[in-house]
């Protein structure tokens, strides 16, 4: 990790809706919004998810200037369709970004797609010659997704960029780890499988409730979670050398205050206000992109400077986690 930096990035963010004007409309329940404190989410009218990625593409090759070396290769990494049937978007994410000739690849590990993709994107910088752009892009407006009642958390709109450099950037890689624990894939189908013609909201609590049922039953499968949540963080700091202590921010999934609360305290010992739940609770969960859009909020918003170290949590249904330590090397 001595040669891998990140030199940019970007975002794309609609207008909010508030959680008050959901409510008024009818889209959230009054309990769960208390029990959420979830203030807003992004909600996008126009663009697709495809079309928010390169816009926030563009703004991270942008920030990184010029010297980042060549891009080698784009991953585009999404949780829900994408504007088109039969379609891959990577490729048309790279065409409004890097260019005709840079390969392409889209990445589906629900919300650990951006994270893994970091993963990925480290094995094709070898050298201060090459680079990798990363993307992410998501819209829950399809008539399978009920936006205020997500799978623990509120559904929201947007895209986010990150470019990987082995040239130099604000921030240098000191360690990146994912873990995988394959045995749970099958909460993301509750346990069974389906028609894809069946366009009825998707029940993610009844789902997993028939996955408990007939697979993993729910205590096997959360100590399950917390072993791998624990082993994942546990080797990232090892091999970054720091301690939890040290961070000066972690960005992880955006969820809802109390399971943020609980992350934070059971996982790292570390408080609420050393997160970004701050400003994630305005934008809601935007599928794989909260940790390149929270890097994003706390660079350009000033909360960042040389020598402070940032945690980047992920984690998706499959069941994969990474996490990456960041050092910021340059004030911005």
């Amino acid at each position: 990790m001595n040669d891998l930096y990140v030199a940019g990035v970007g975002v794309y963010l609609p207008p909010r809706q508030t959680a008050a004007e959901a409510i008024e409309a009818g889209a959230y329940d009054p309990e769960a919004a208390r029990a959420d404190e979830v203030e807003s989410a992004c909600v996008e009218t126009e663009l697709y998810p495809a079309e928010m990625a390169a816009a926030a593409g563009r703004d991270a090759l942008a920030m990184a200037g010029e010297g980042y070396g060549e891009v080698r290769a784009l991953f585009h990494s999404y949780v829900d369709y994408q504007g088109a049937r039969y379609w891959q978007a990577a490729p048309y994410v790279a065409q409004h970004t890097v260019g005709a000739s840079v390969p392409s690849f889209d990445i589906v590990q629900e919300c650990n797609g951006a994270m893994g993709s970091l993963d990925l994107a480290a094995r094709f910088v070898n050298g201060p010659e090459d680079a990798v752009l990363v993307t992410t892009g998501d819209r829950f407006d399809n008539p399978w997704i009920s936006r205020w009642y997500g799978d623990q958390s509120v559904l929201a709109d947007g895209g986010s960029a990150l470019l990987l450099s082995g040239a130099g950037g604000f921030a240098k890689v000191r360690s990146l780890v994912t873990l995988a624990e394959n045995s749970l894939e099958g909460e993301a189908r509750g346990g069974g499988f389906s028609s894809g013609a069946d366009l009825s909201p998707v029940d993610f609590e009844e789902m997993r409730k028939r996955f408990h049922d007939t697979e993993v039953p729910m205590l096997e499968h959360y100590g399950k979670m917390e072993a791998l949540l624990h082993a994942c963080i546990g080797k990232v700091l090892a091999e970054a050398g720091v301690t939890a202590e040290e961070l000066t921010y972690v960005i992880p999934v955006v969820t809802t205050k109390w399971r943020t609360e609980i992350q934070l305290d059971r996982f790292l010992g570390l408080p609420l206000d050393r997160s970004t739940w701050e400003f994630g609770r305005t934008t809601g969960h935007i599928g794989t992109a909260d940790q390149f859009i929270g890097l994003h909020h706390l660079l350009t918003t000033g909360q960042l400077k040389r020598g402070d170290l940032v945690m980047l949590l992920g984690g998706g249904t499959g069941y994969t986690l990474t996490c990456a330590v960041l050092e910021i090397v340059e004030d911005l």
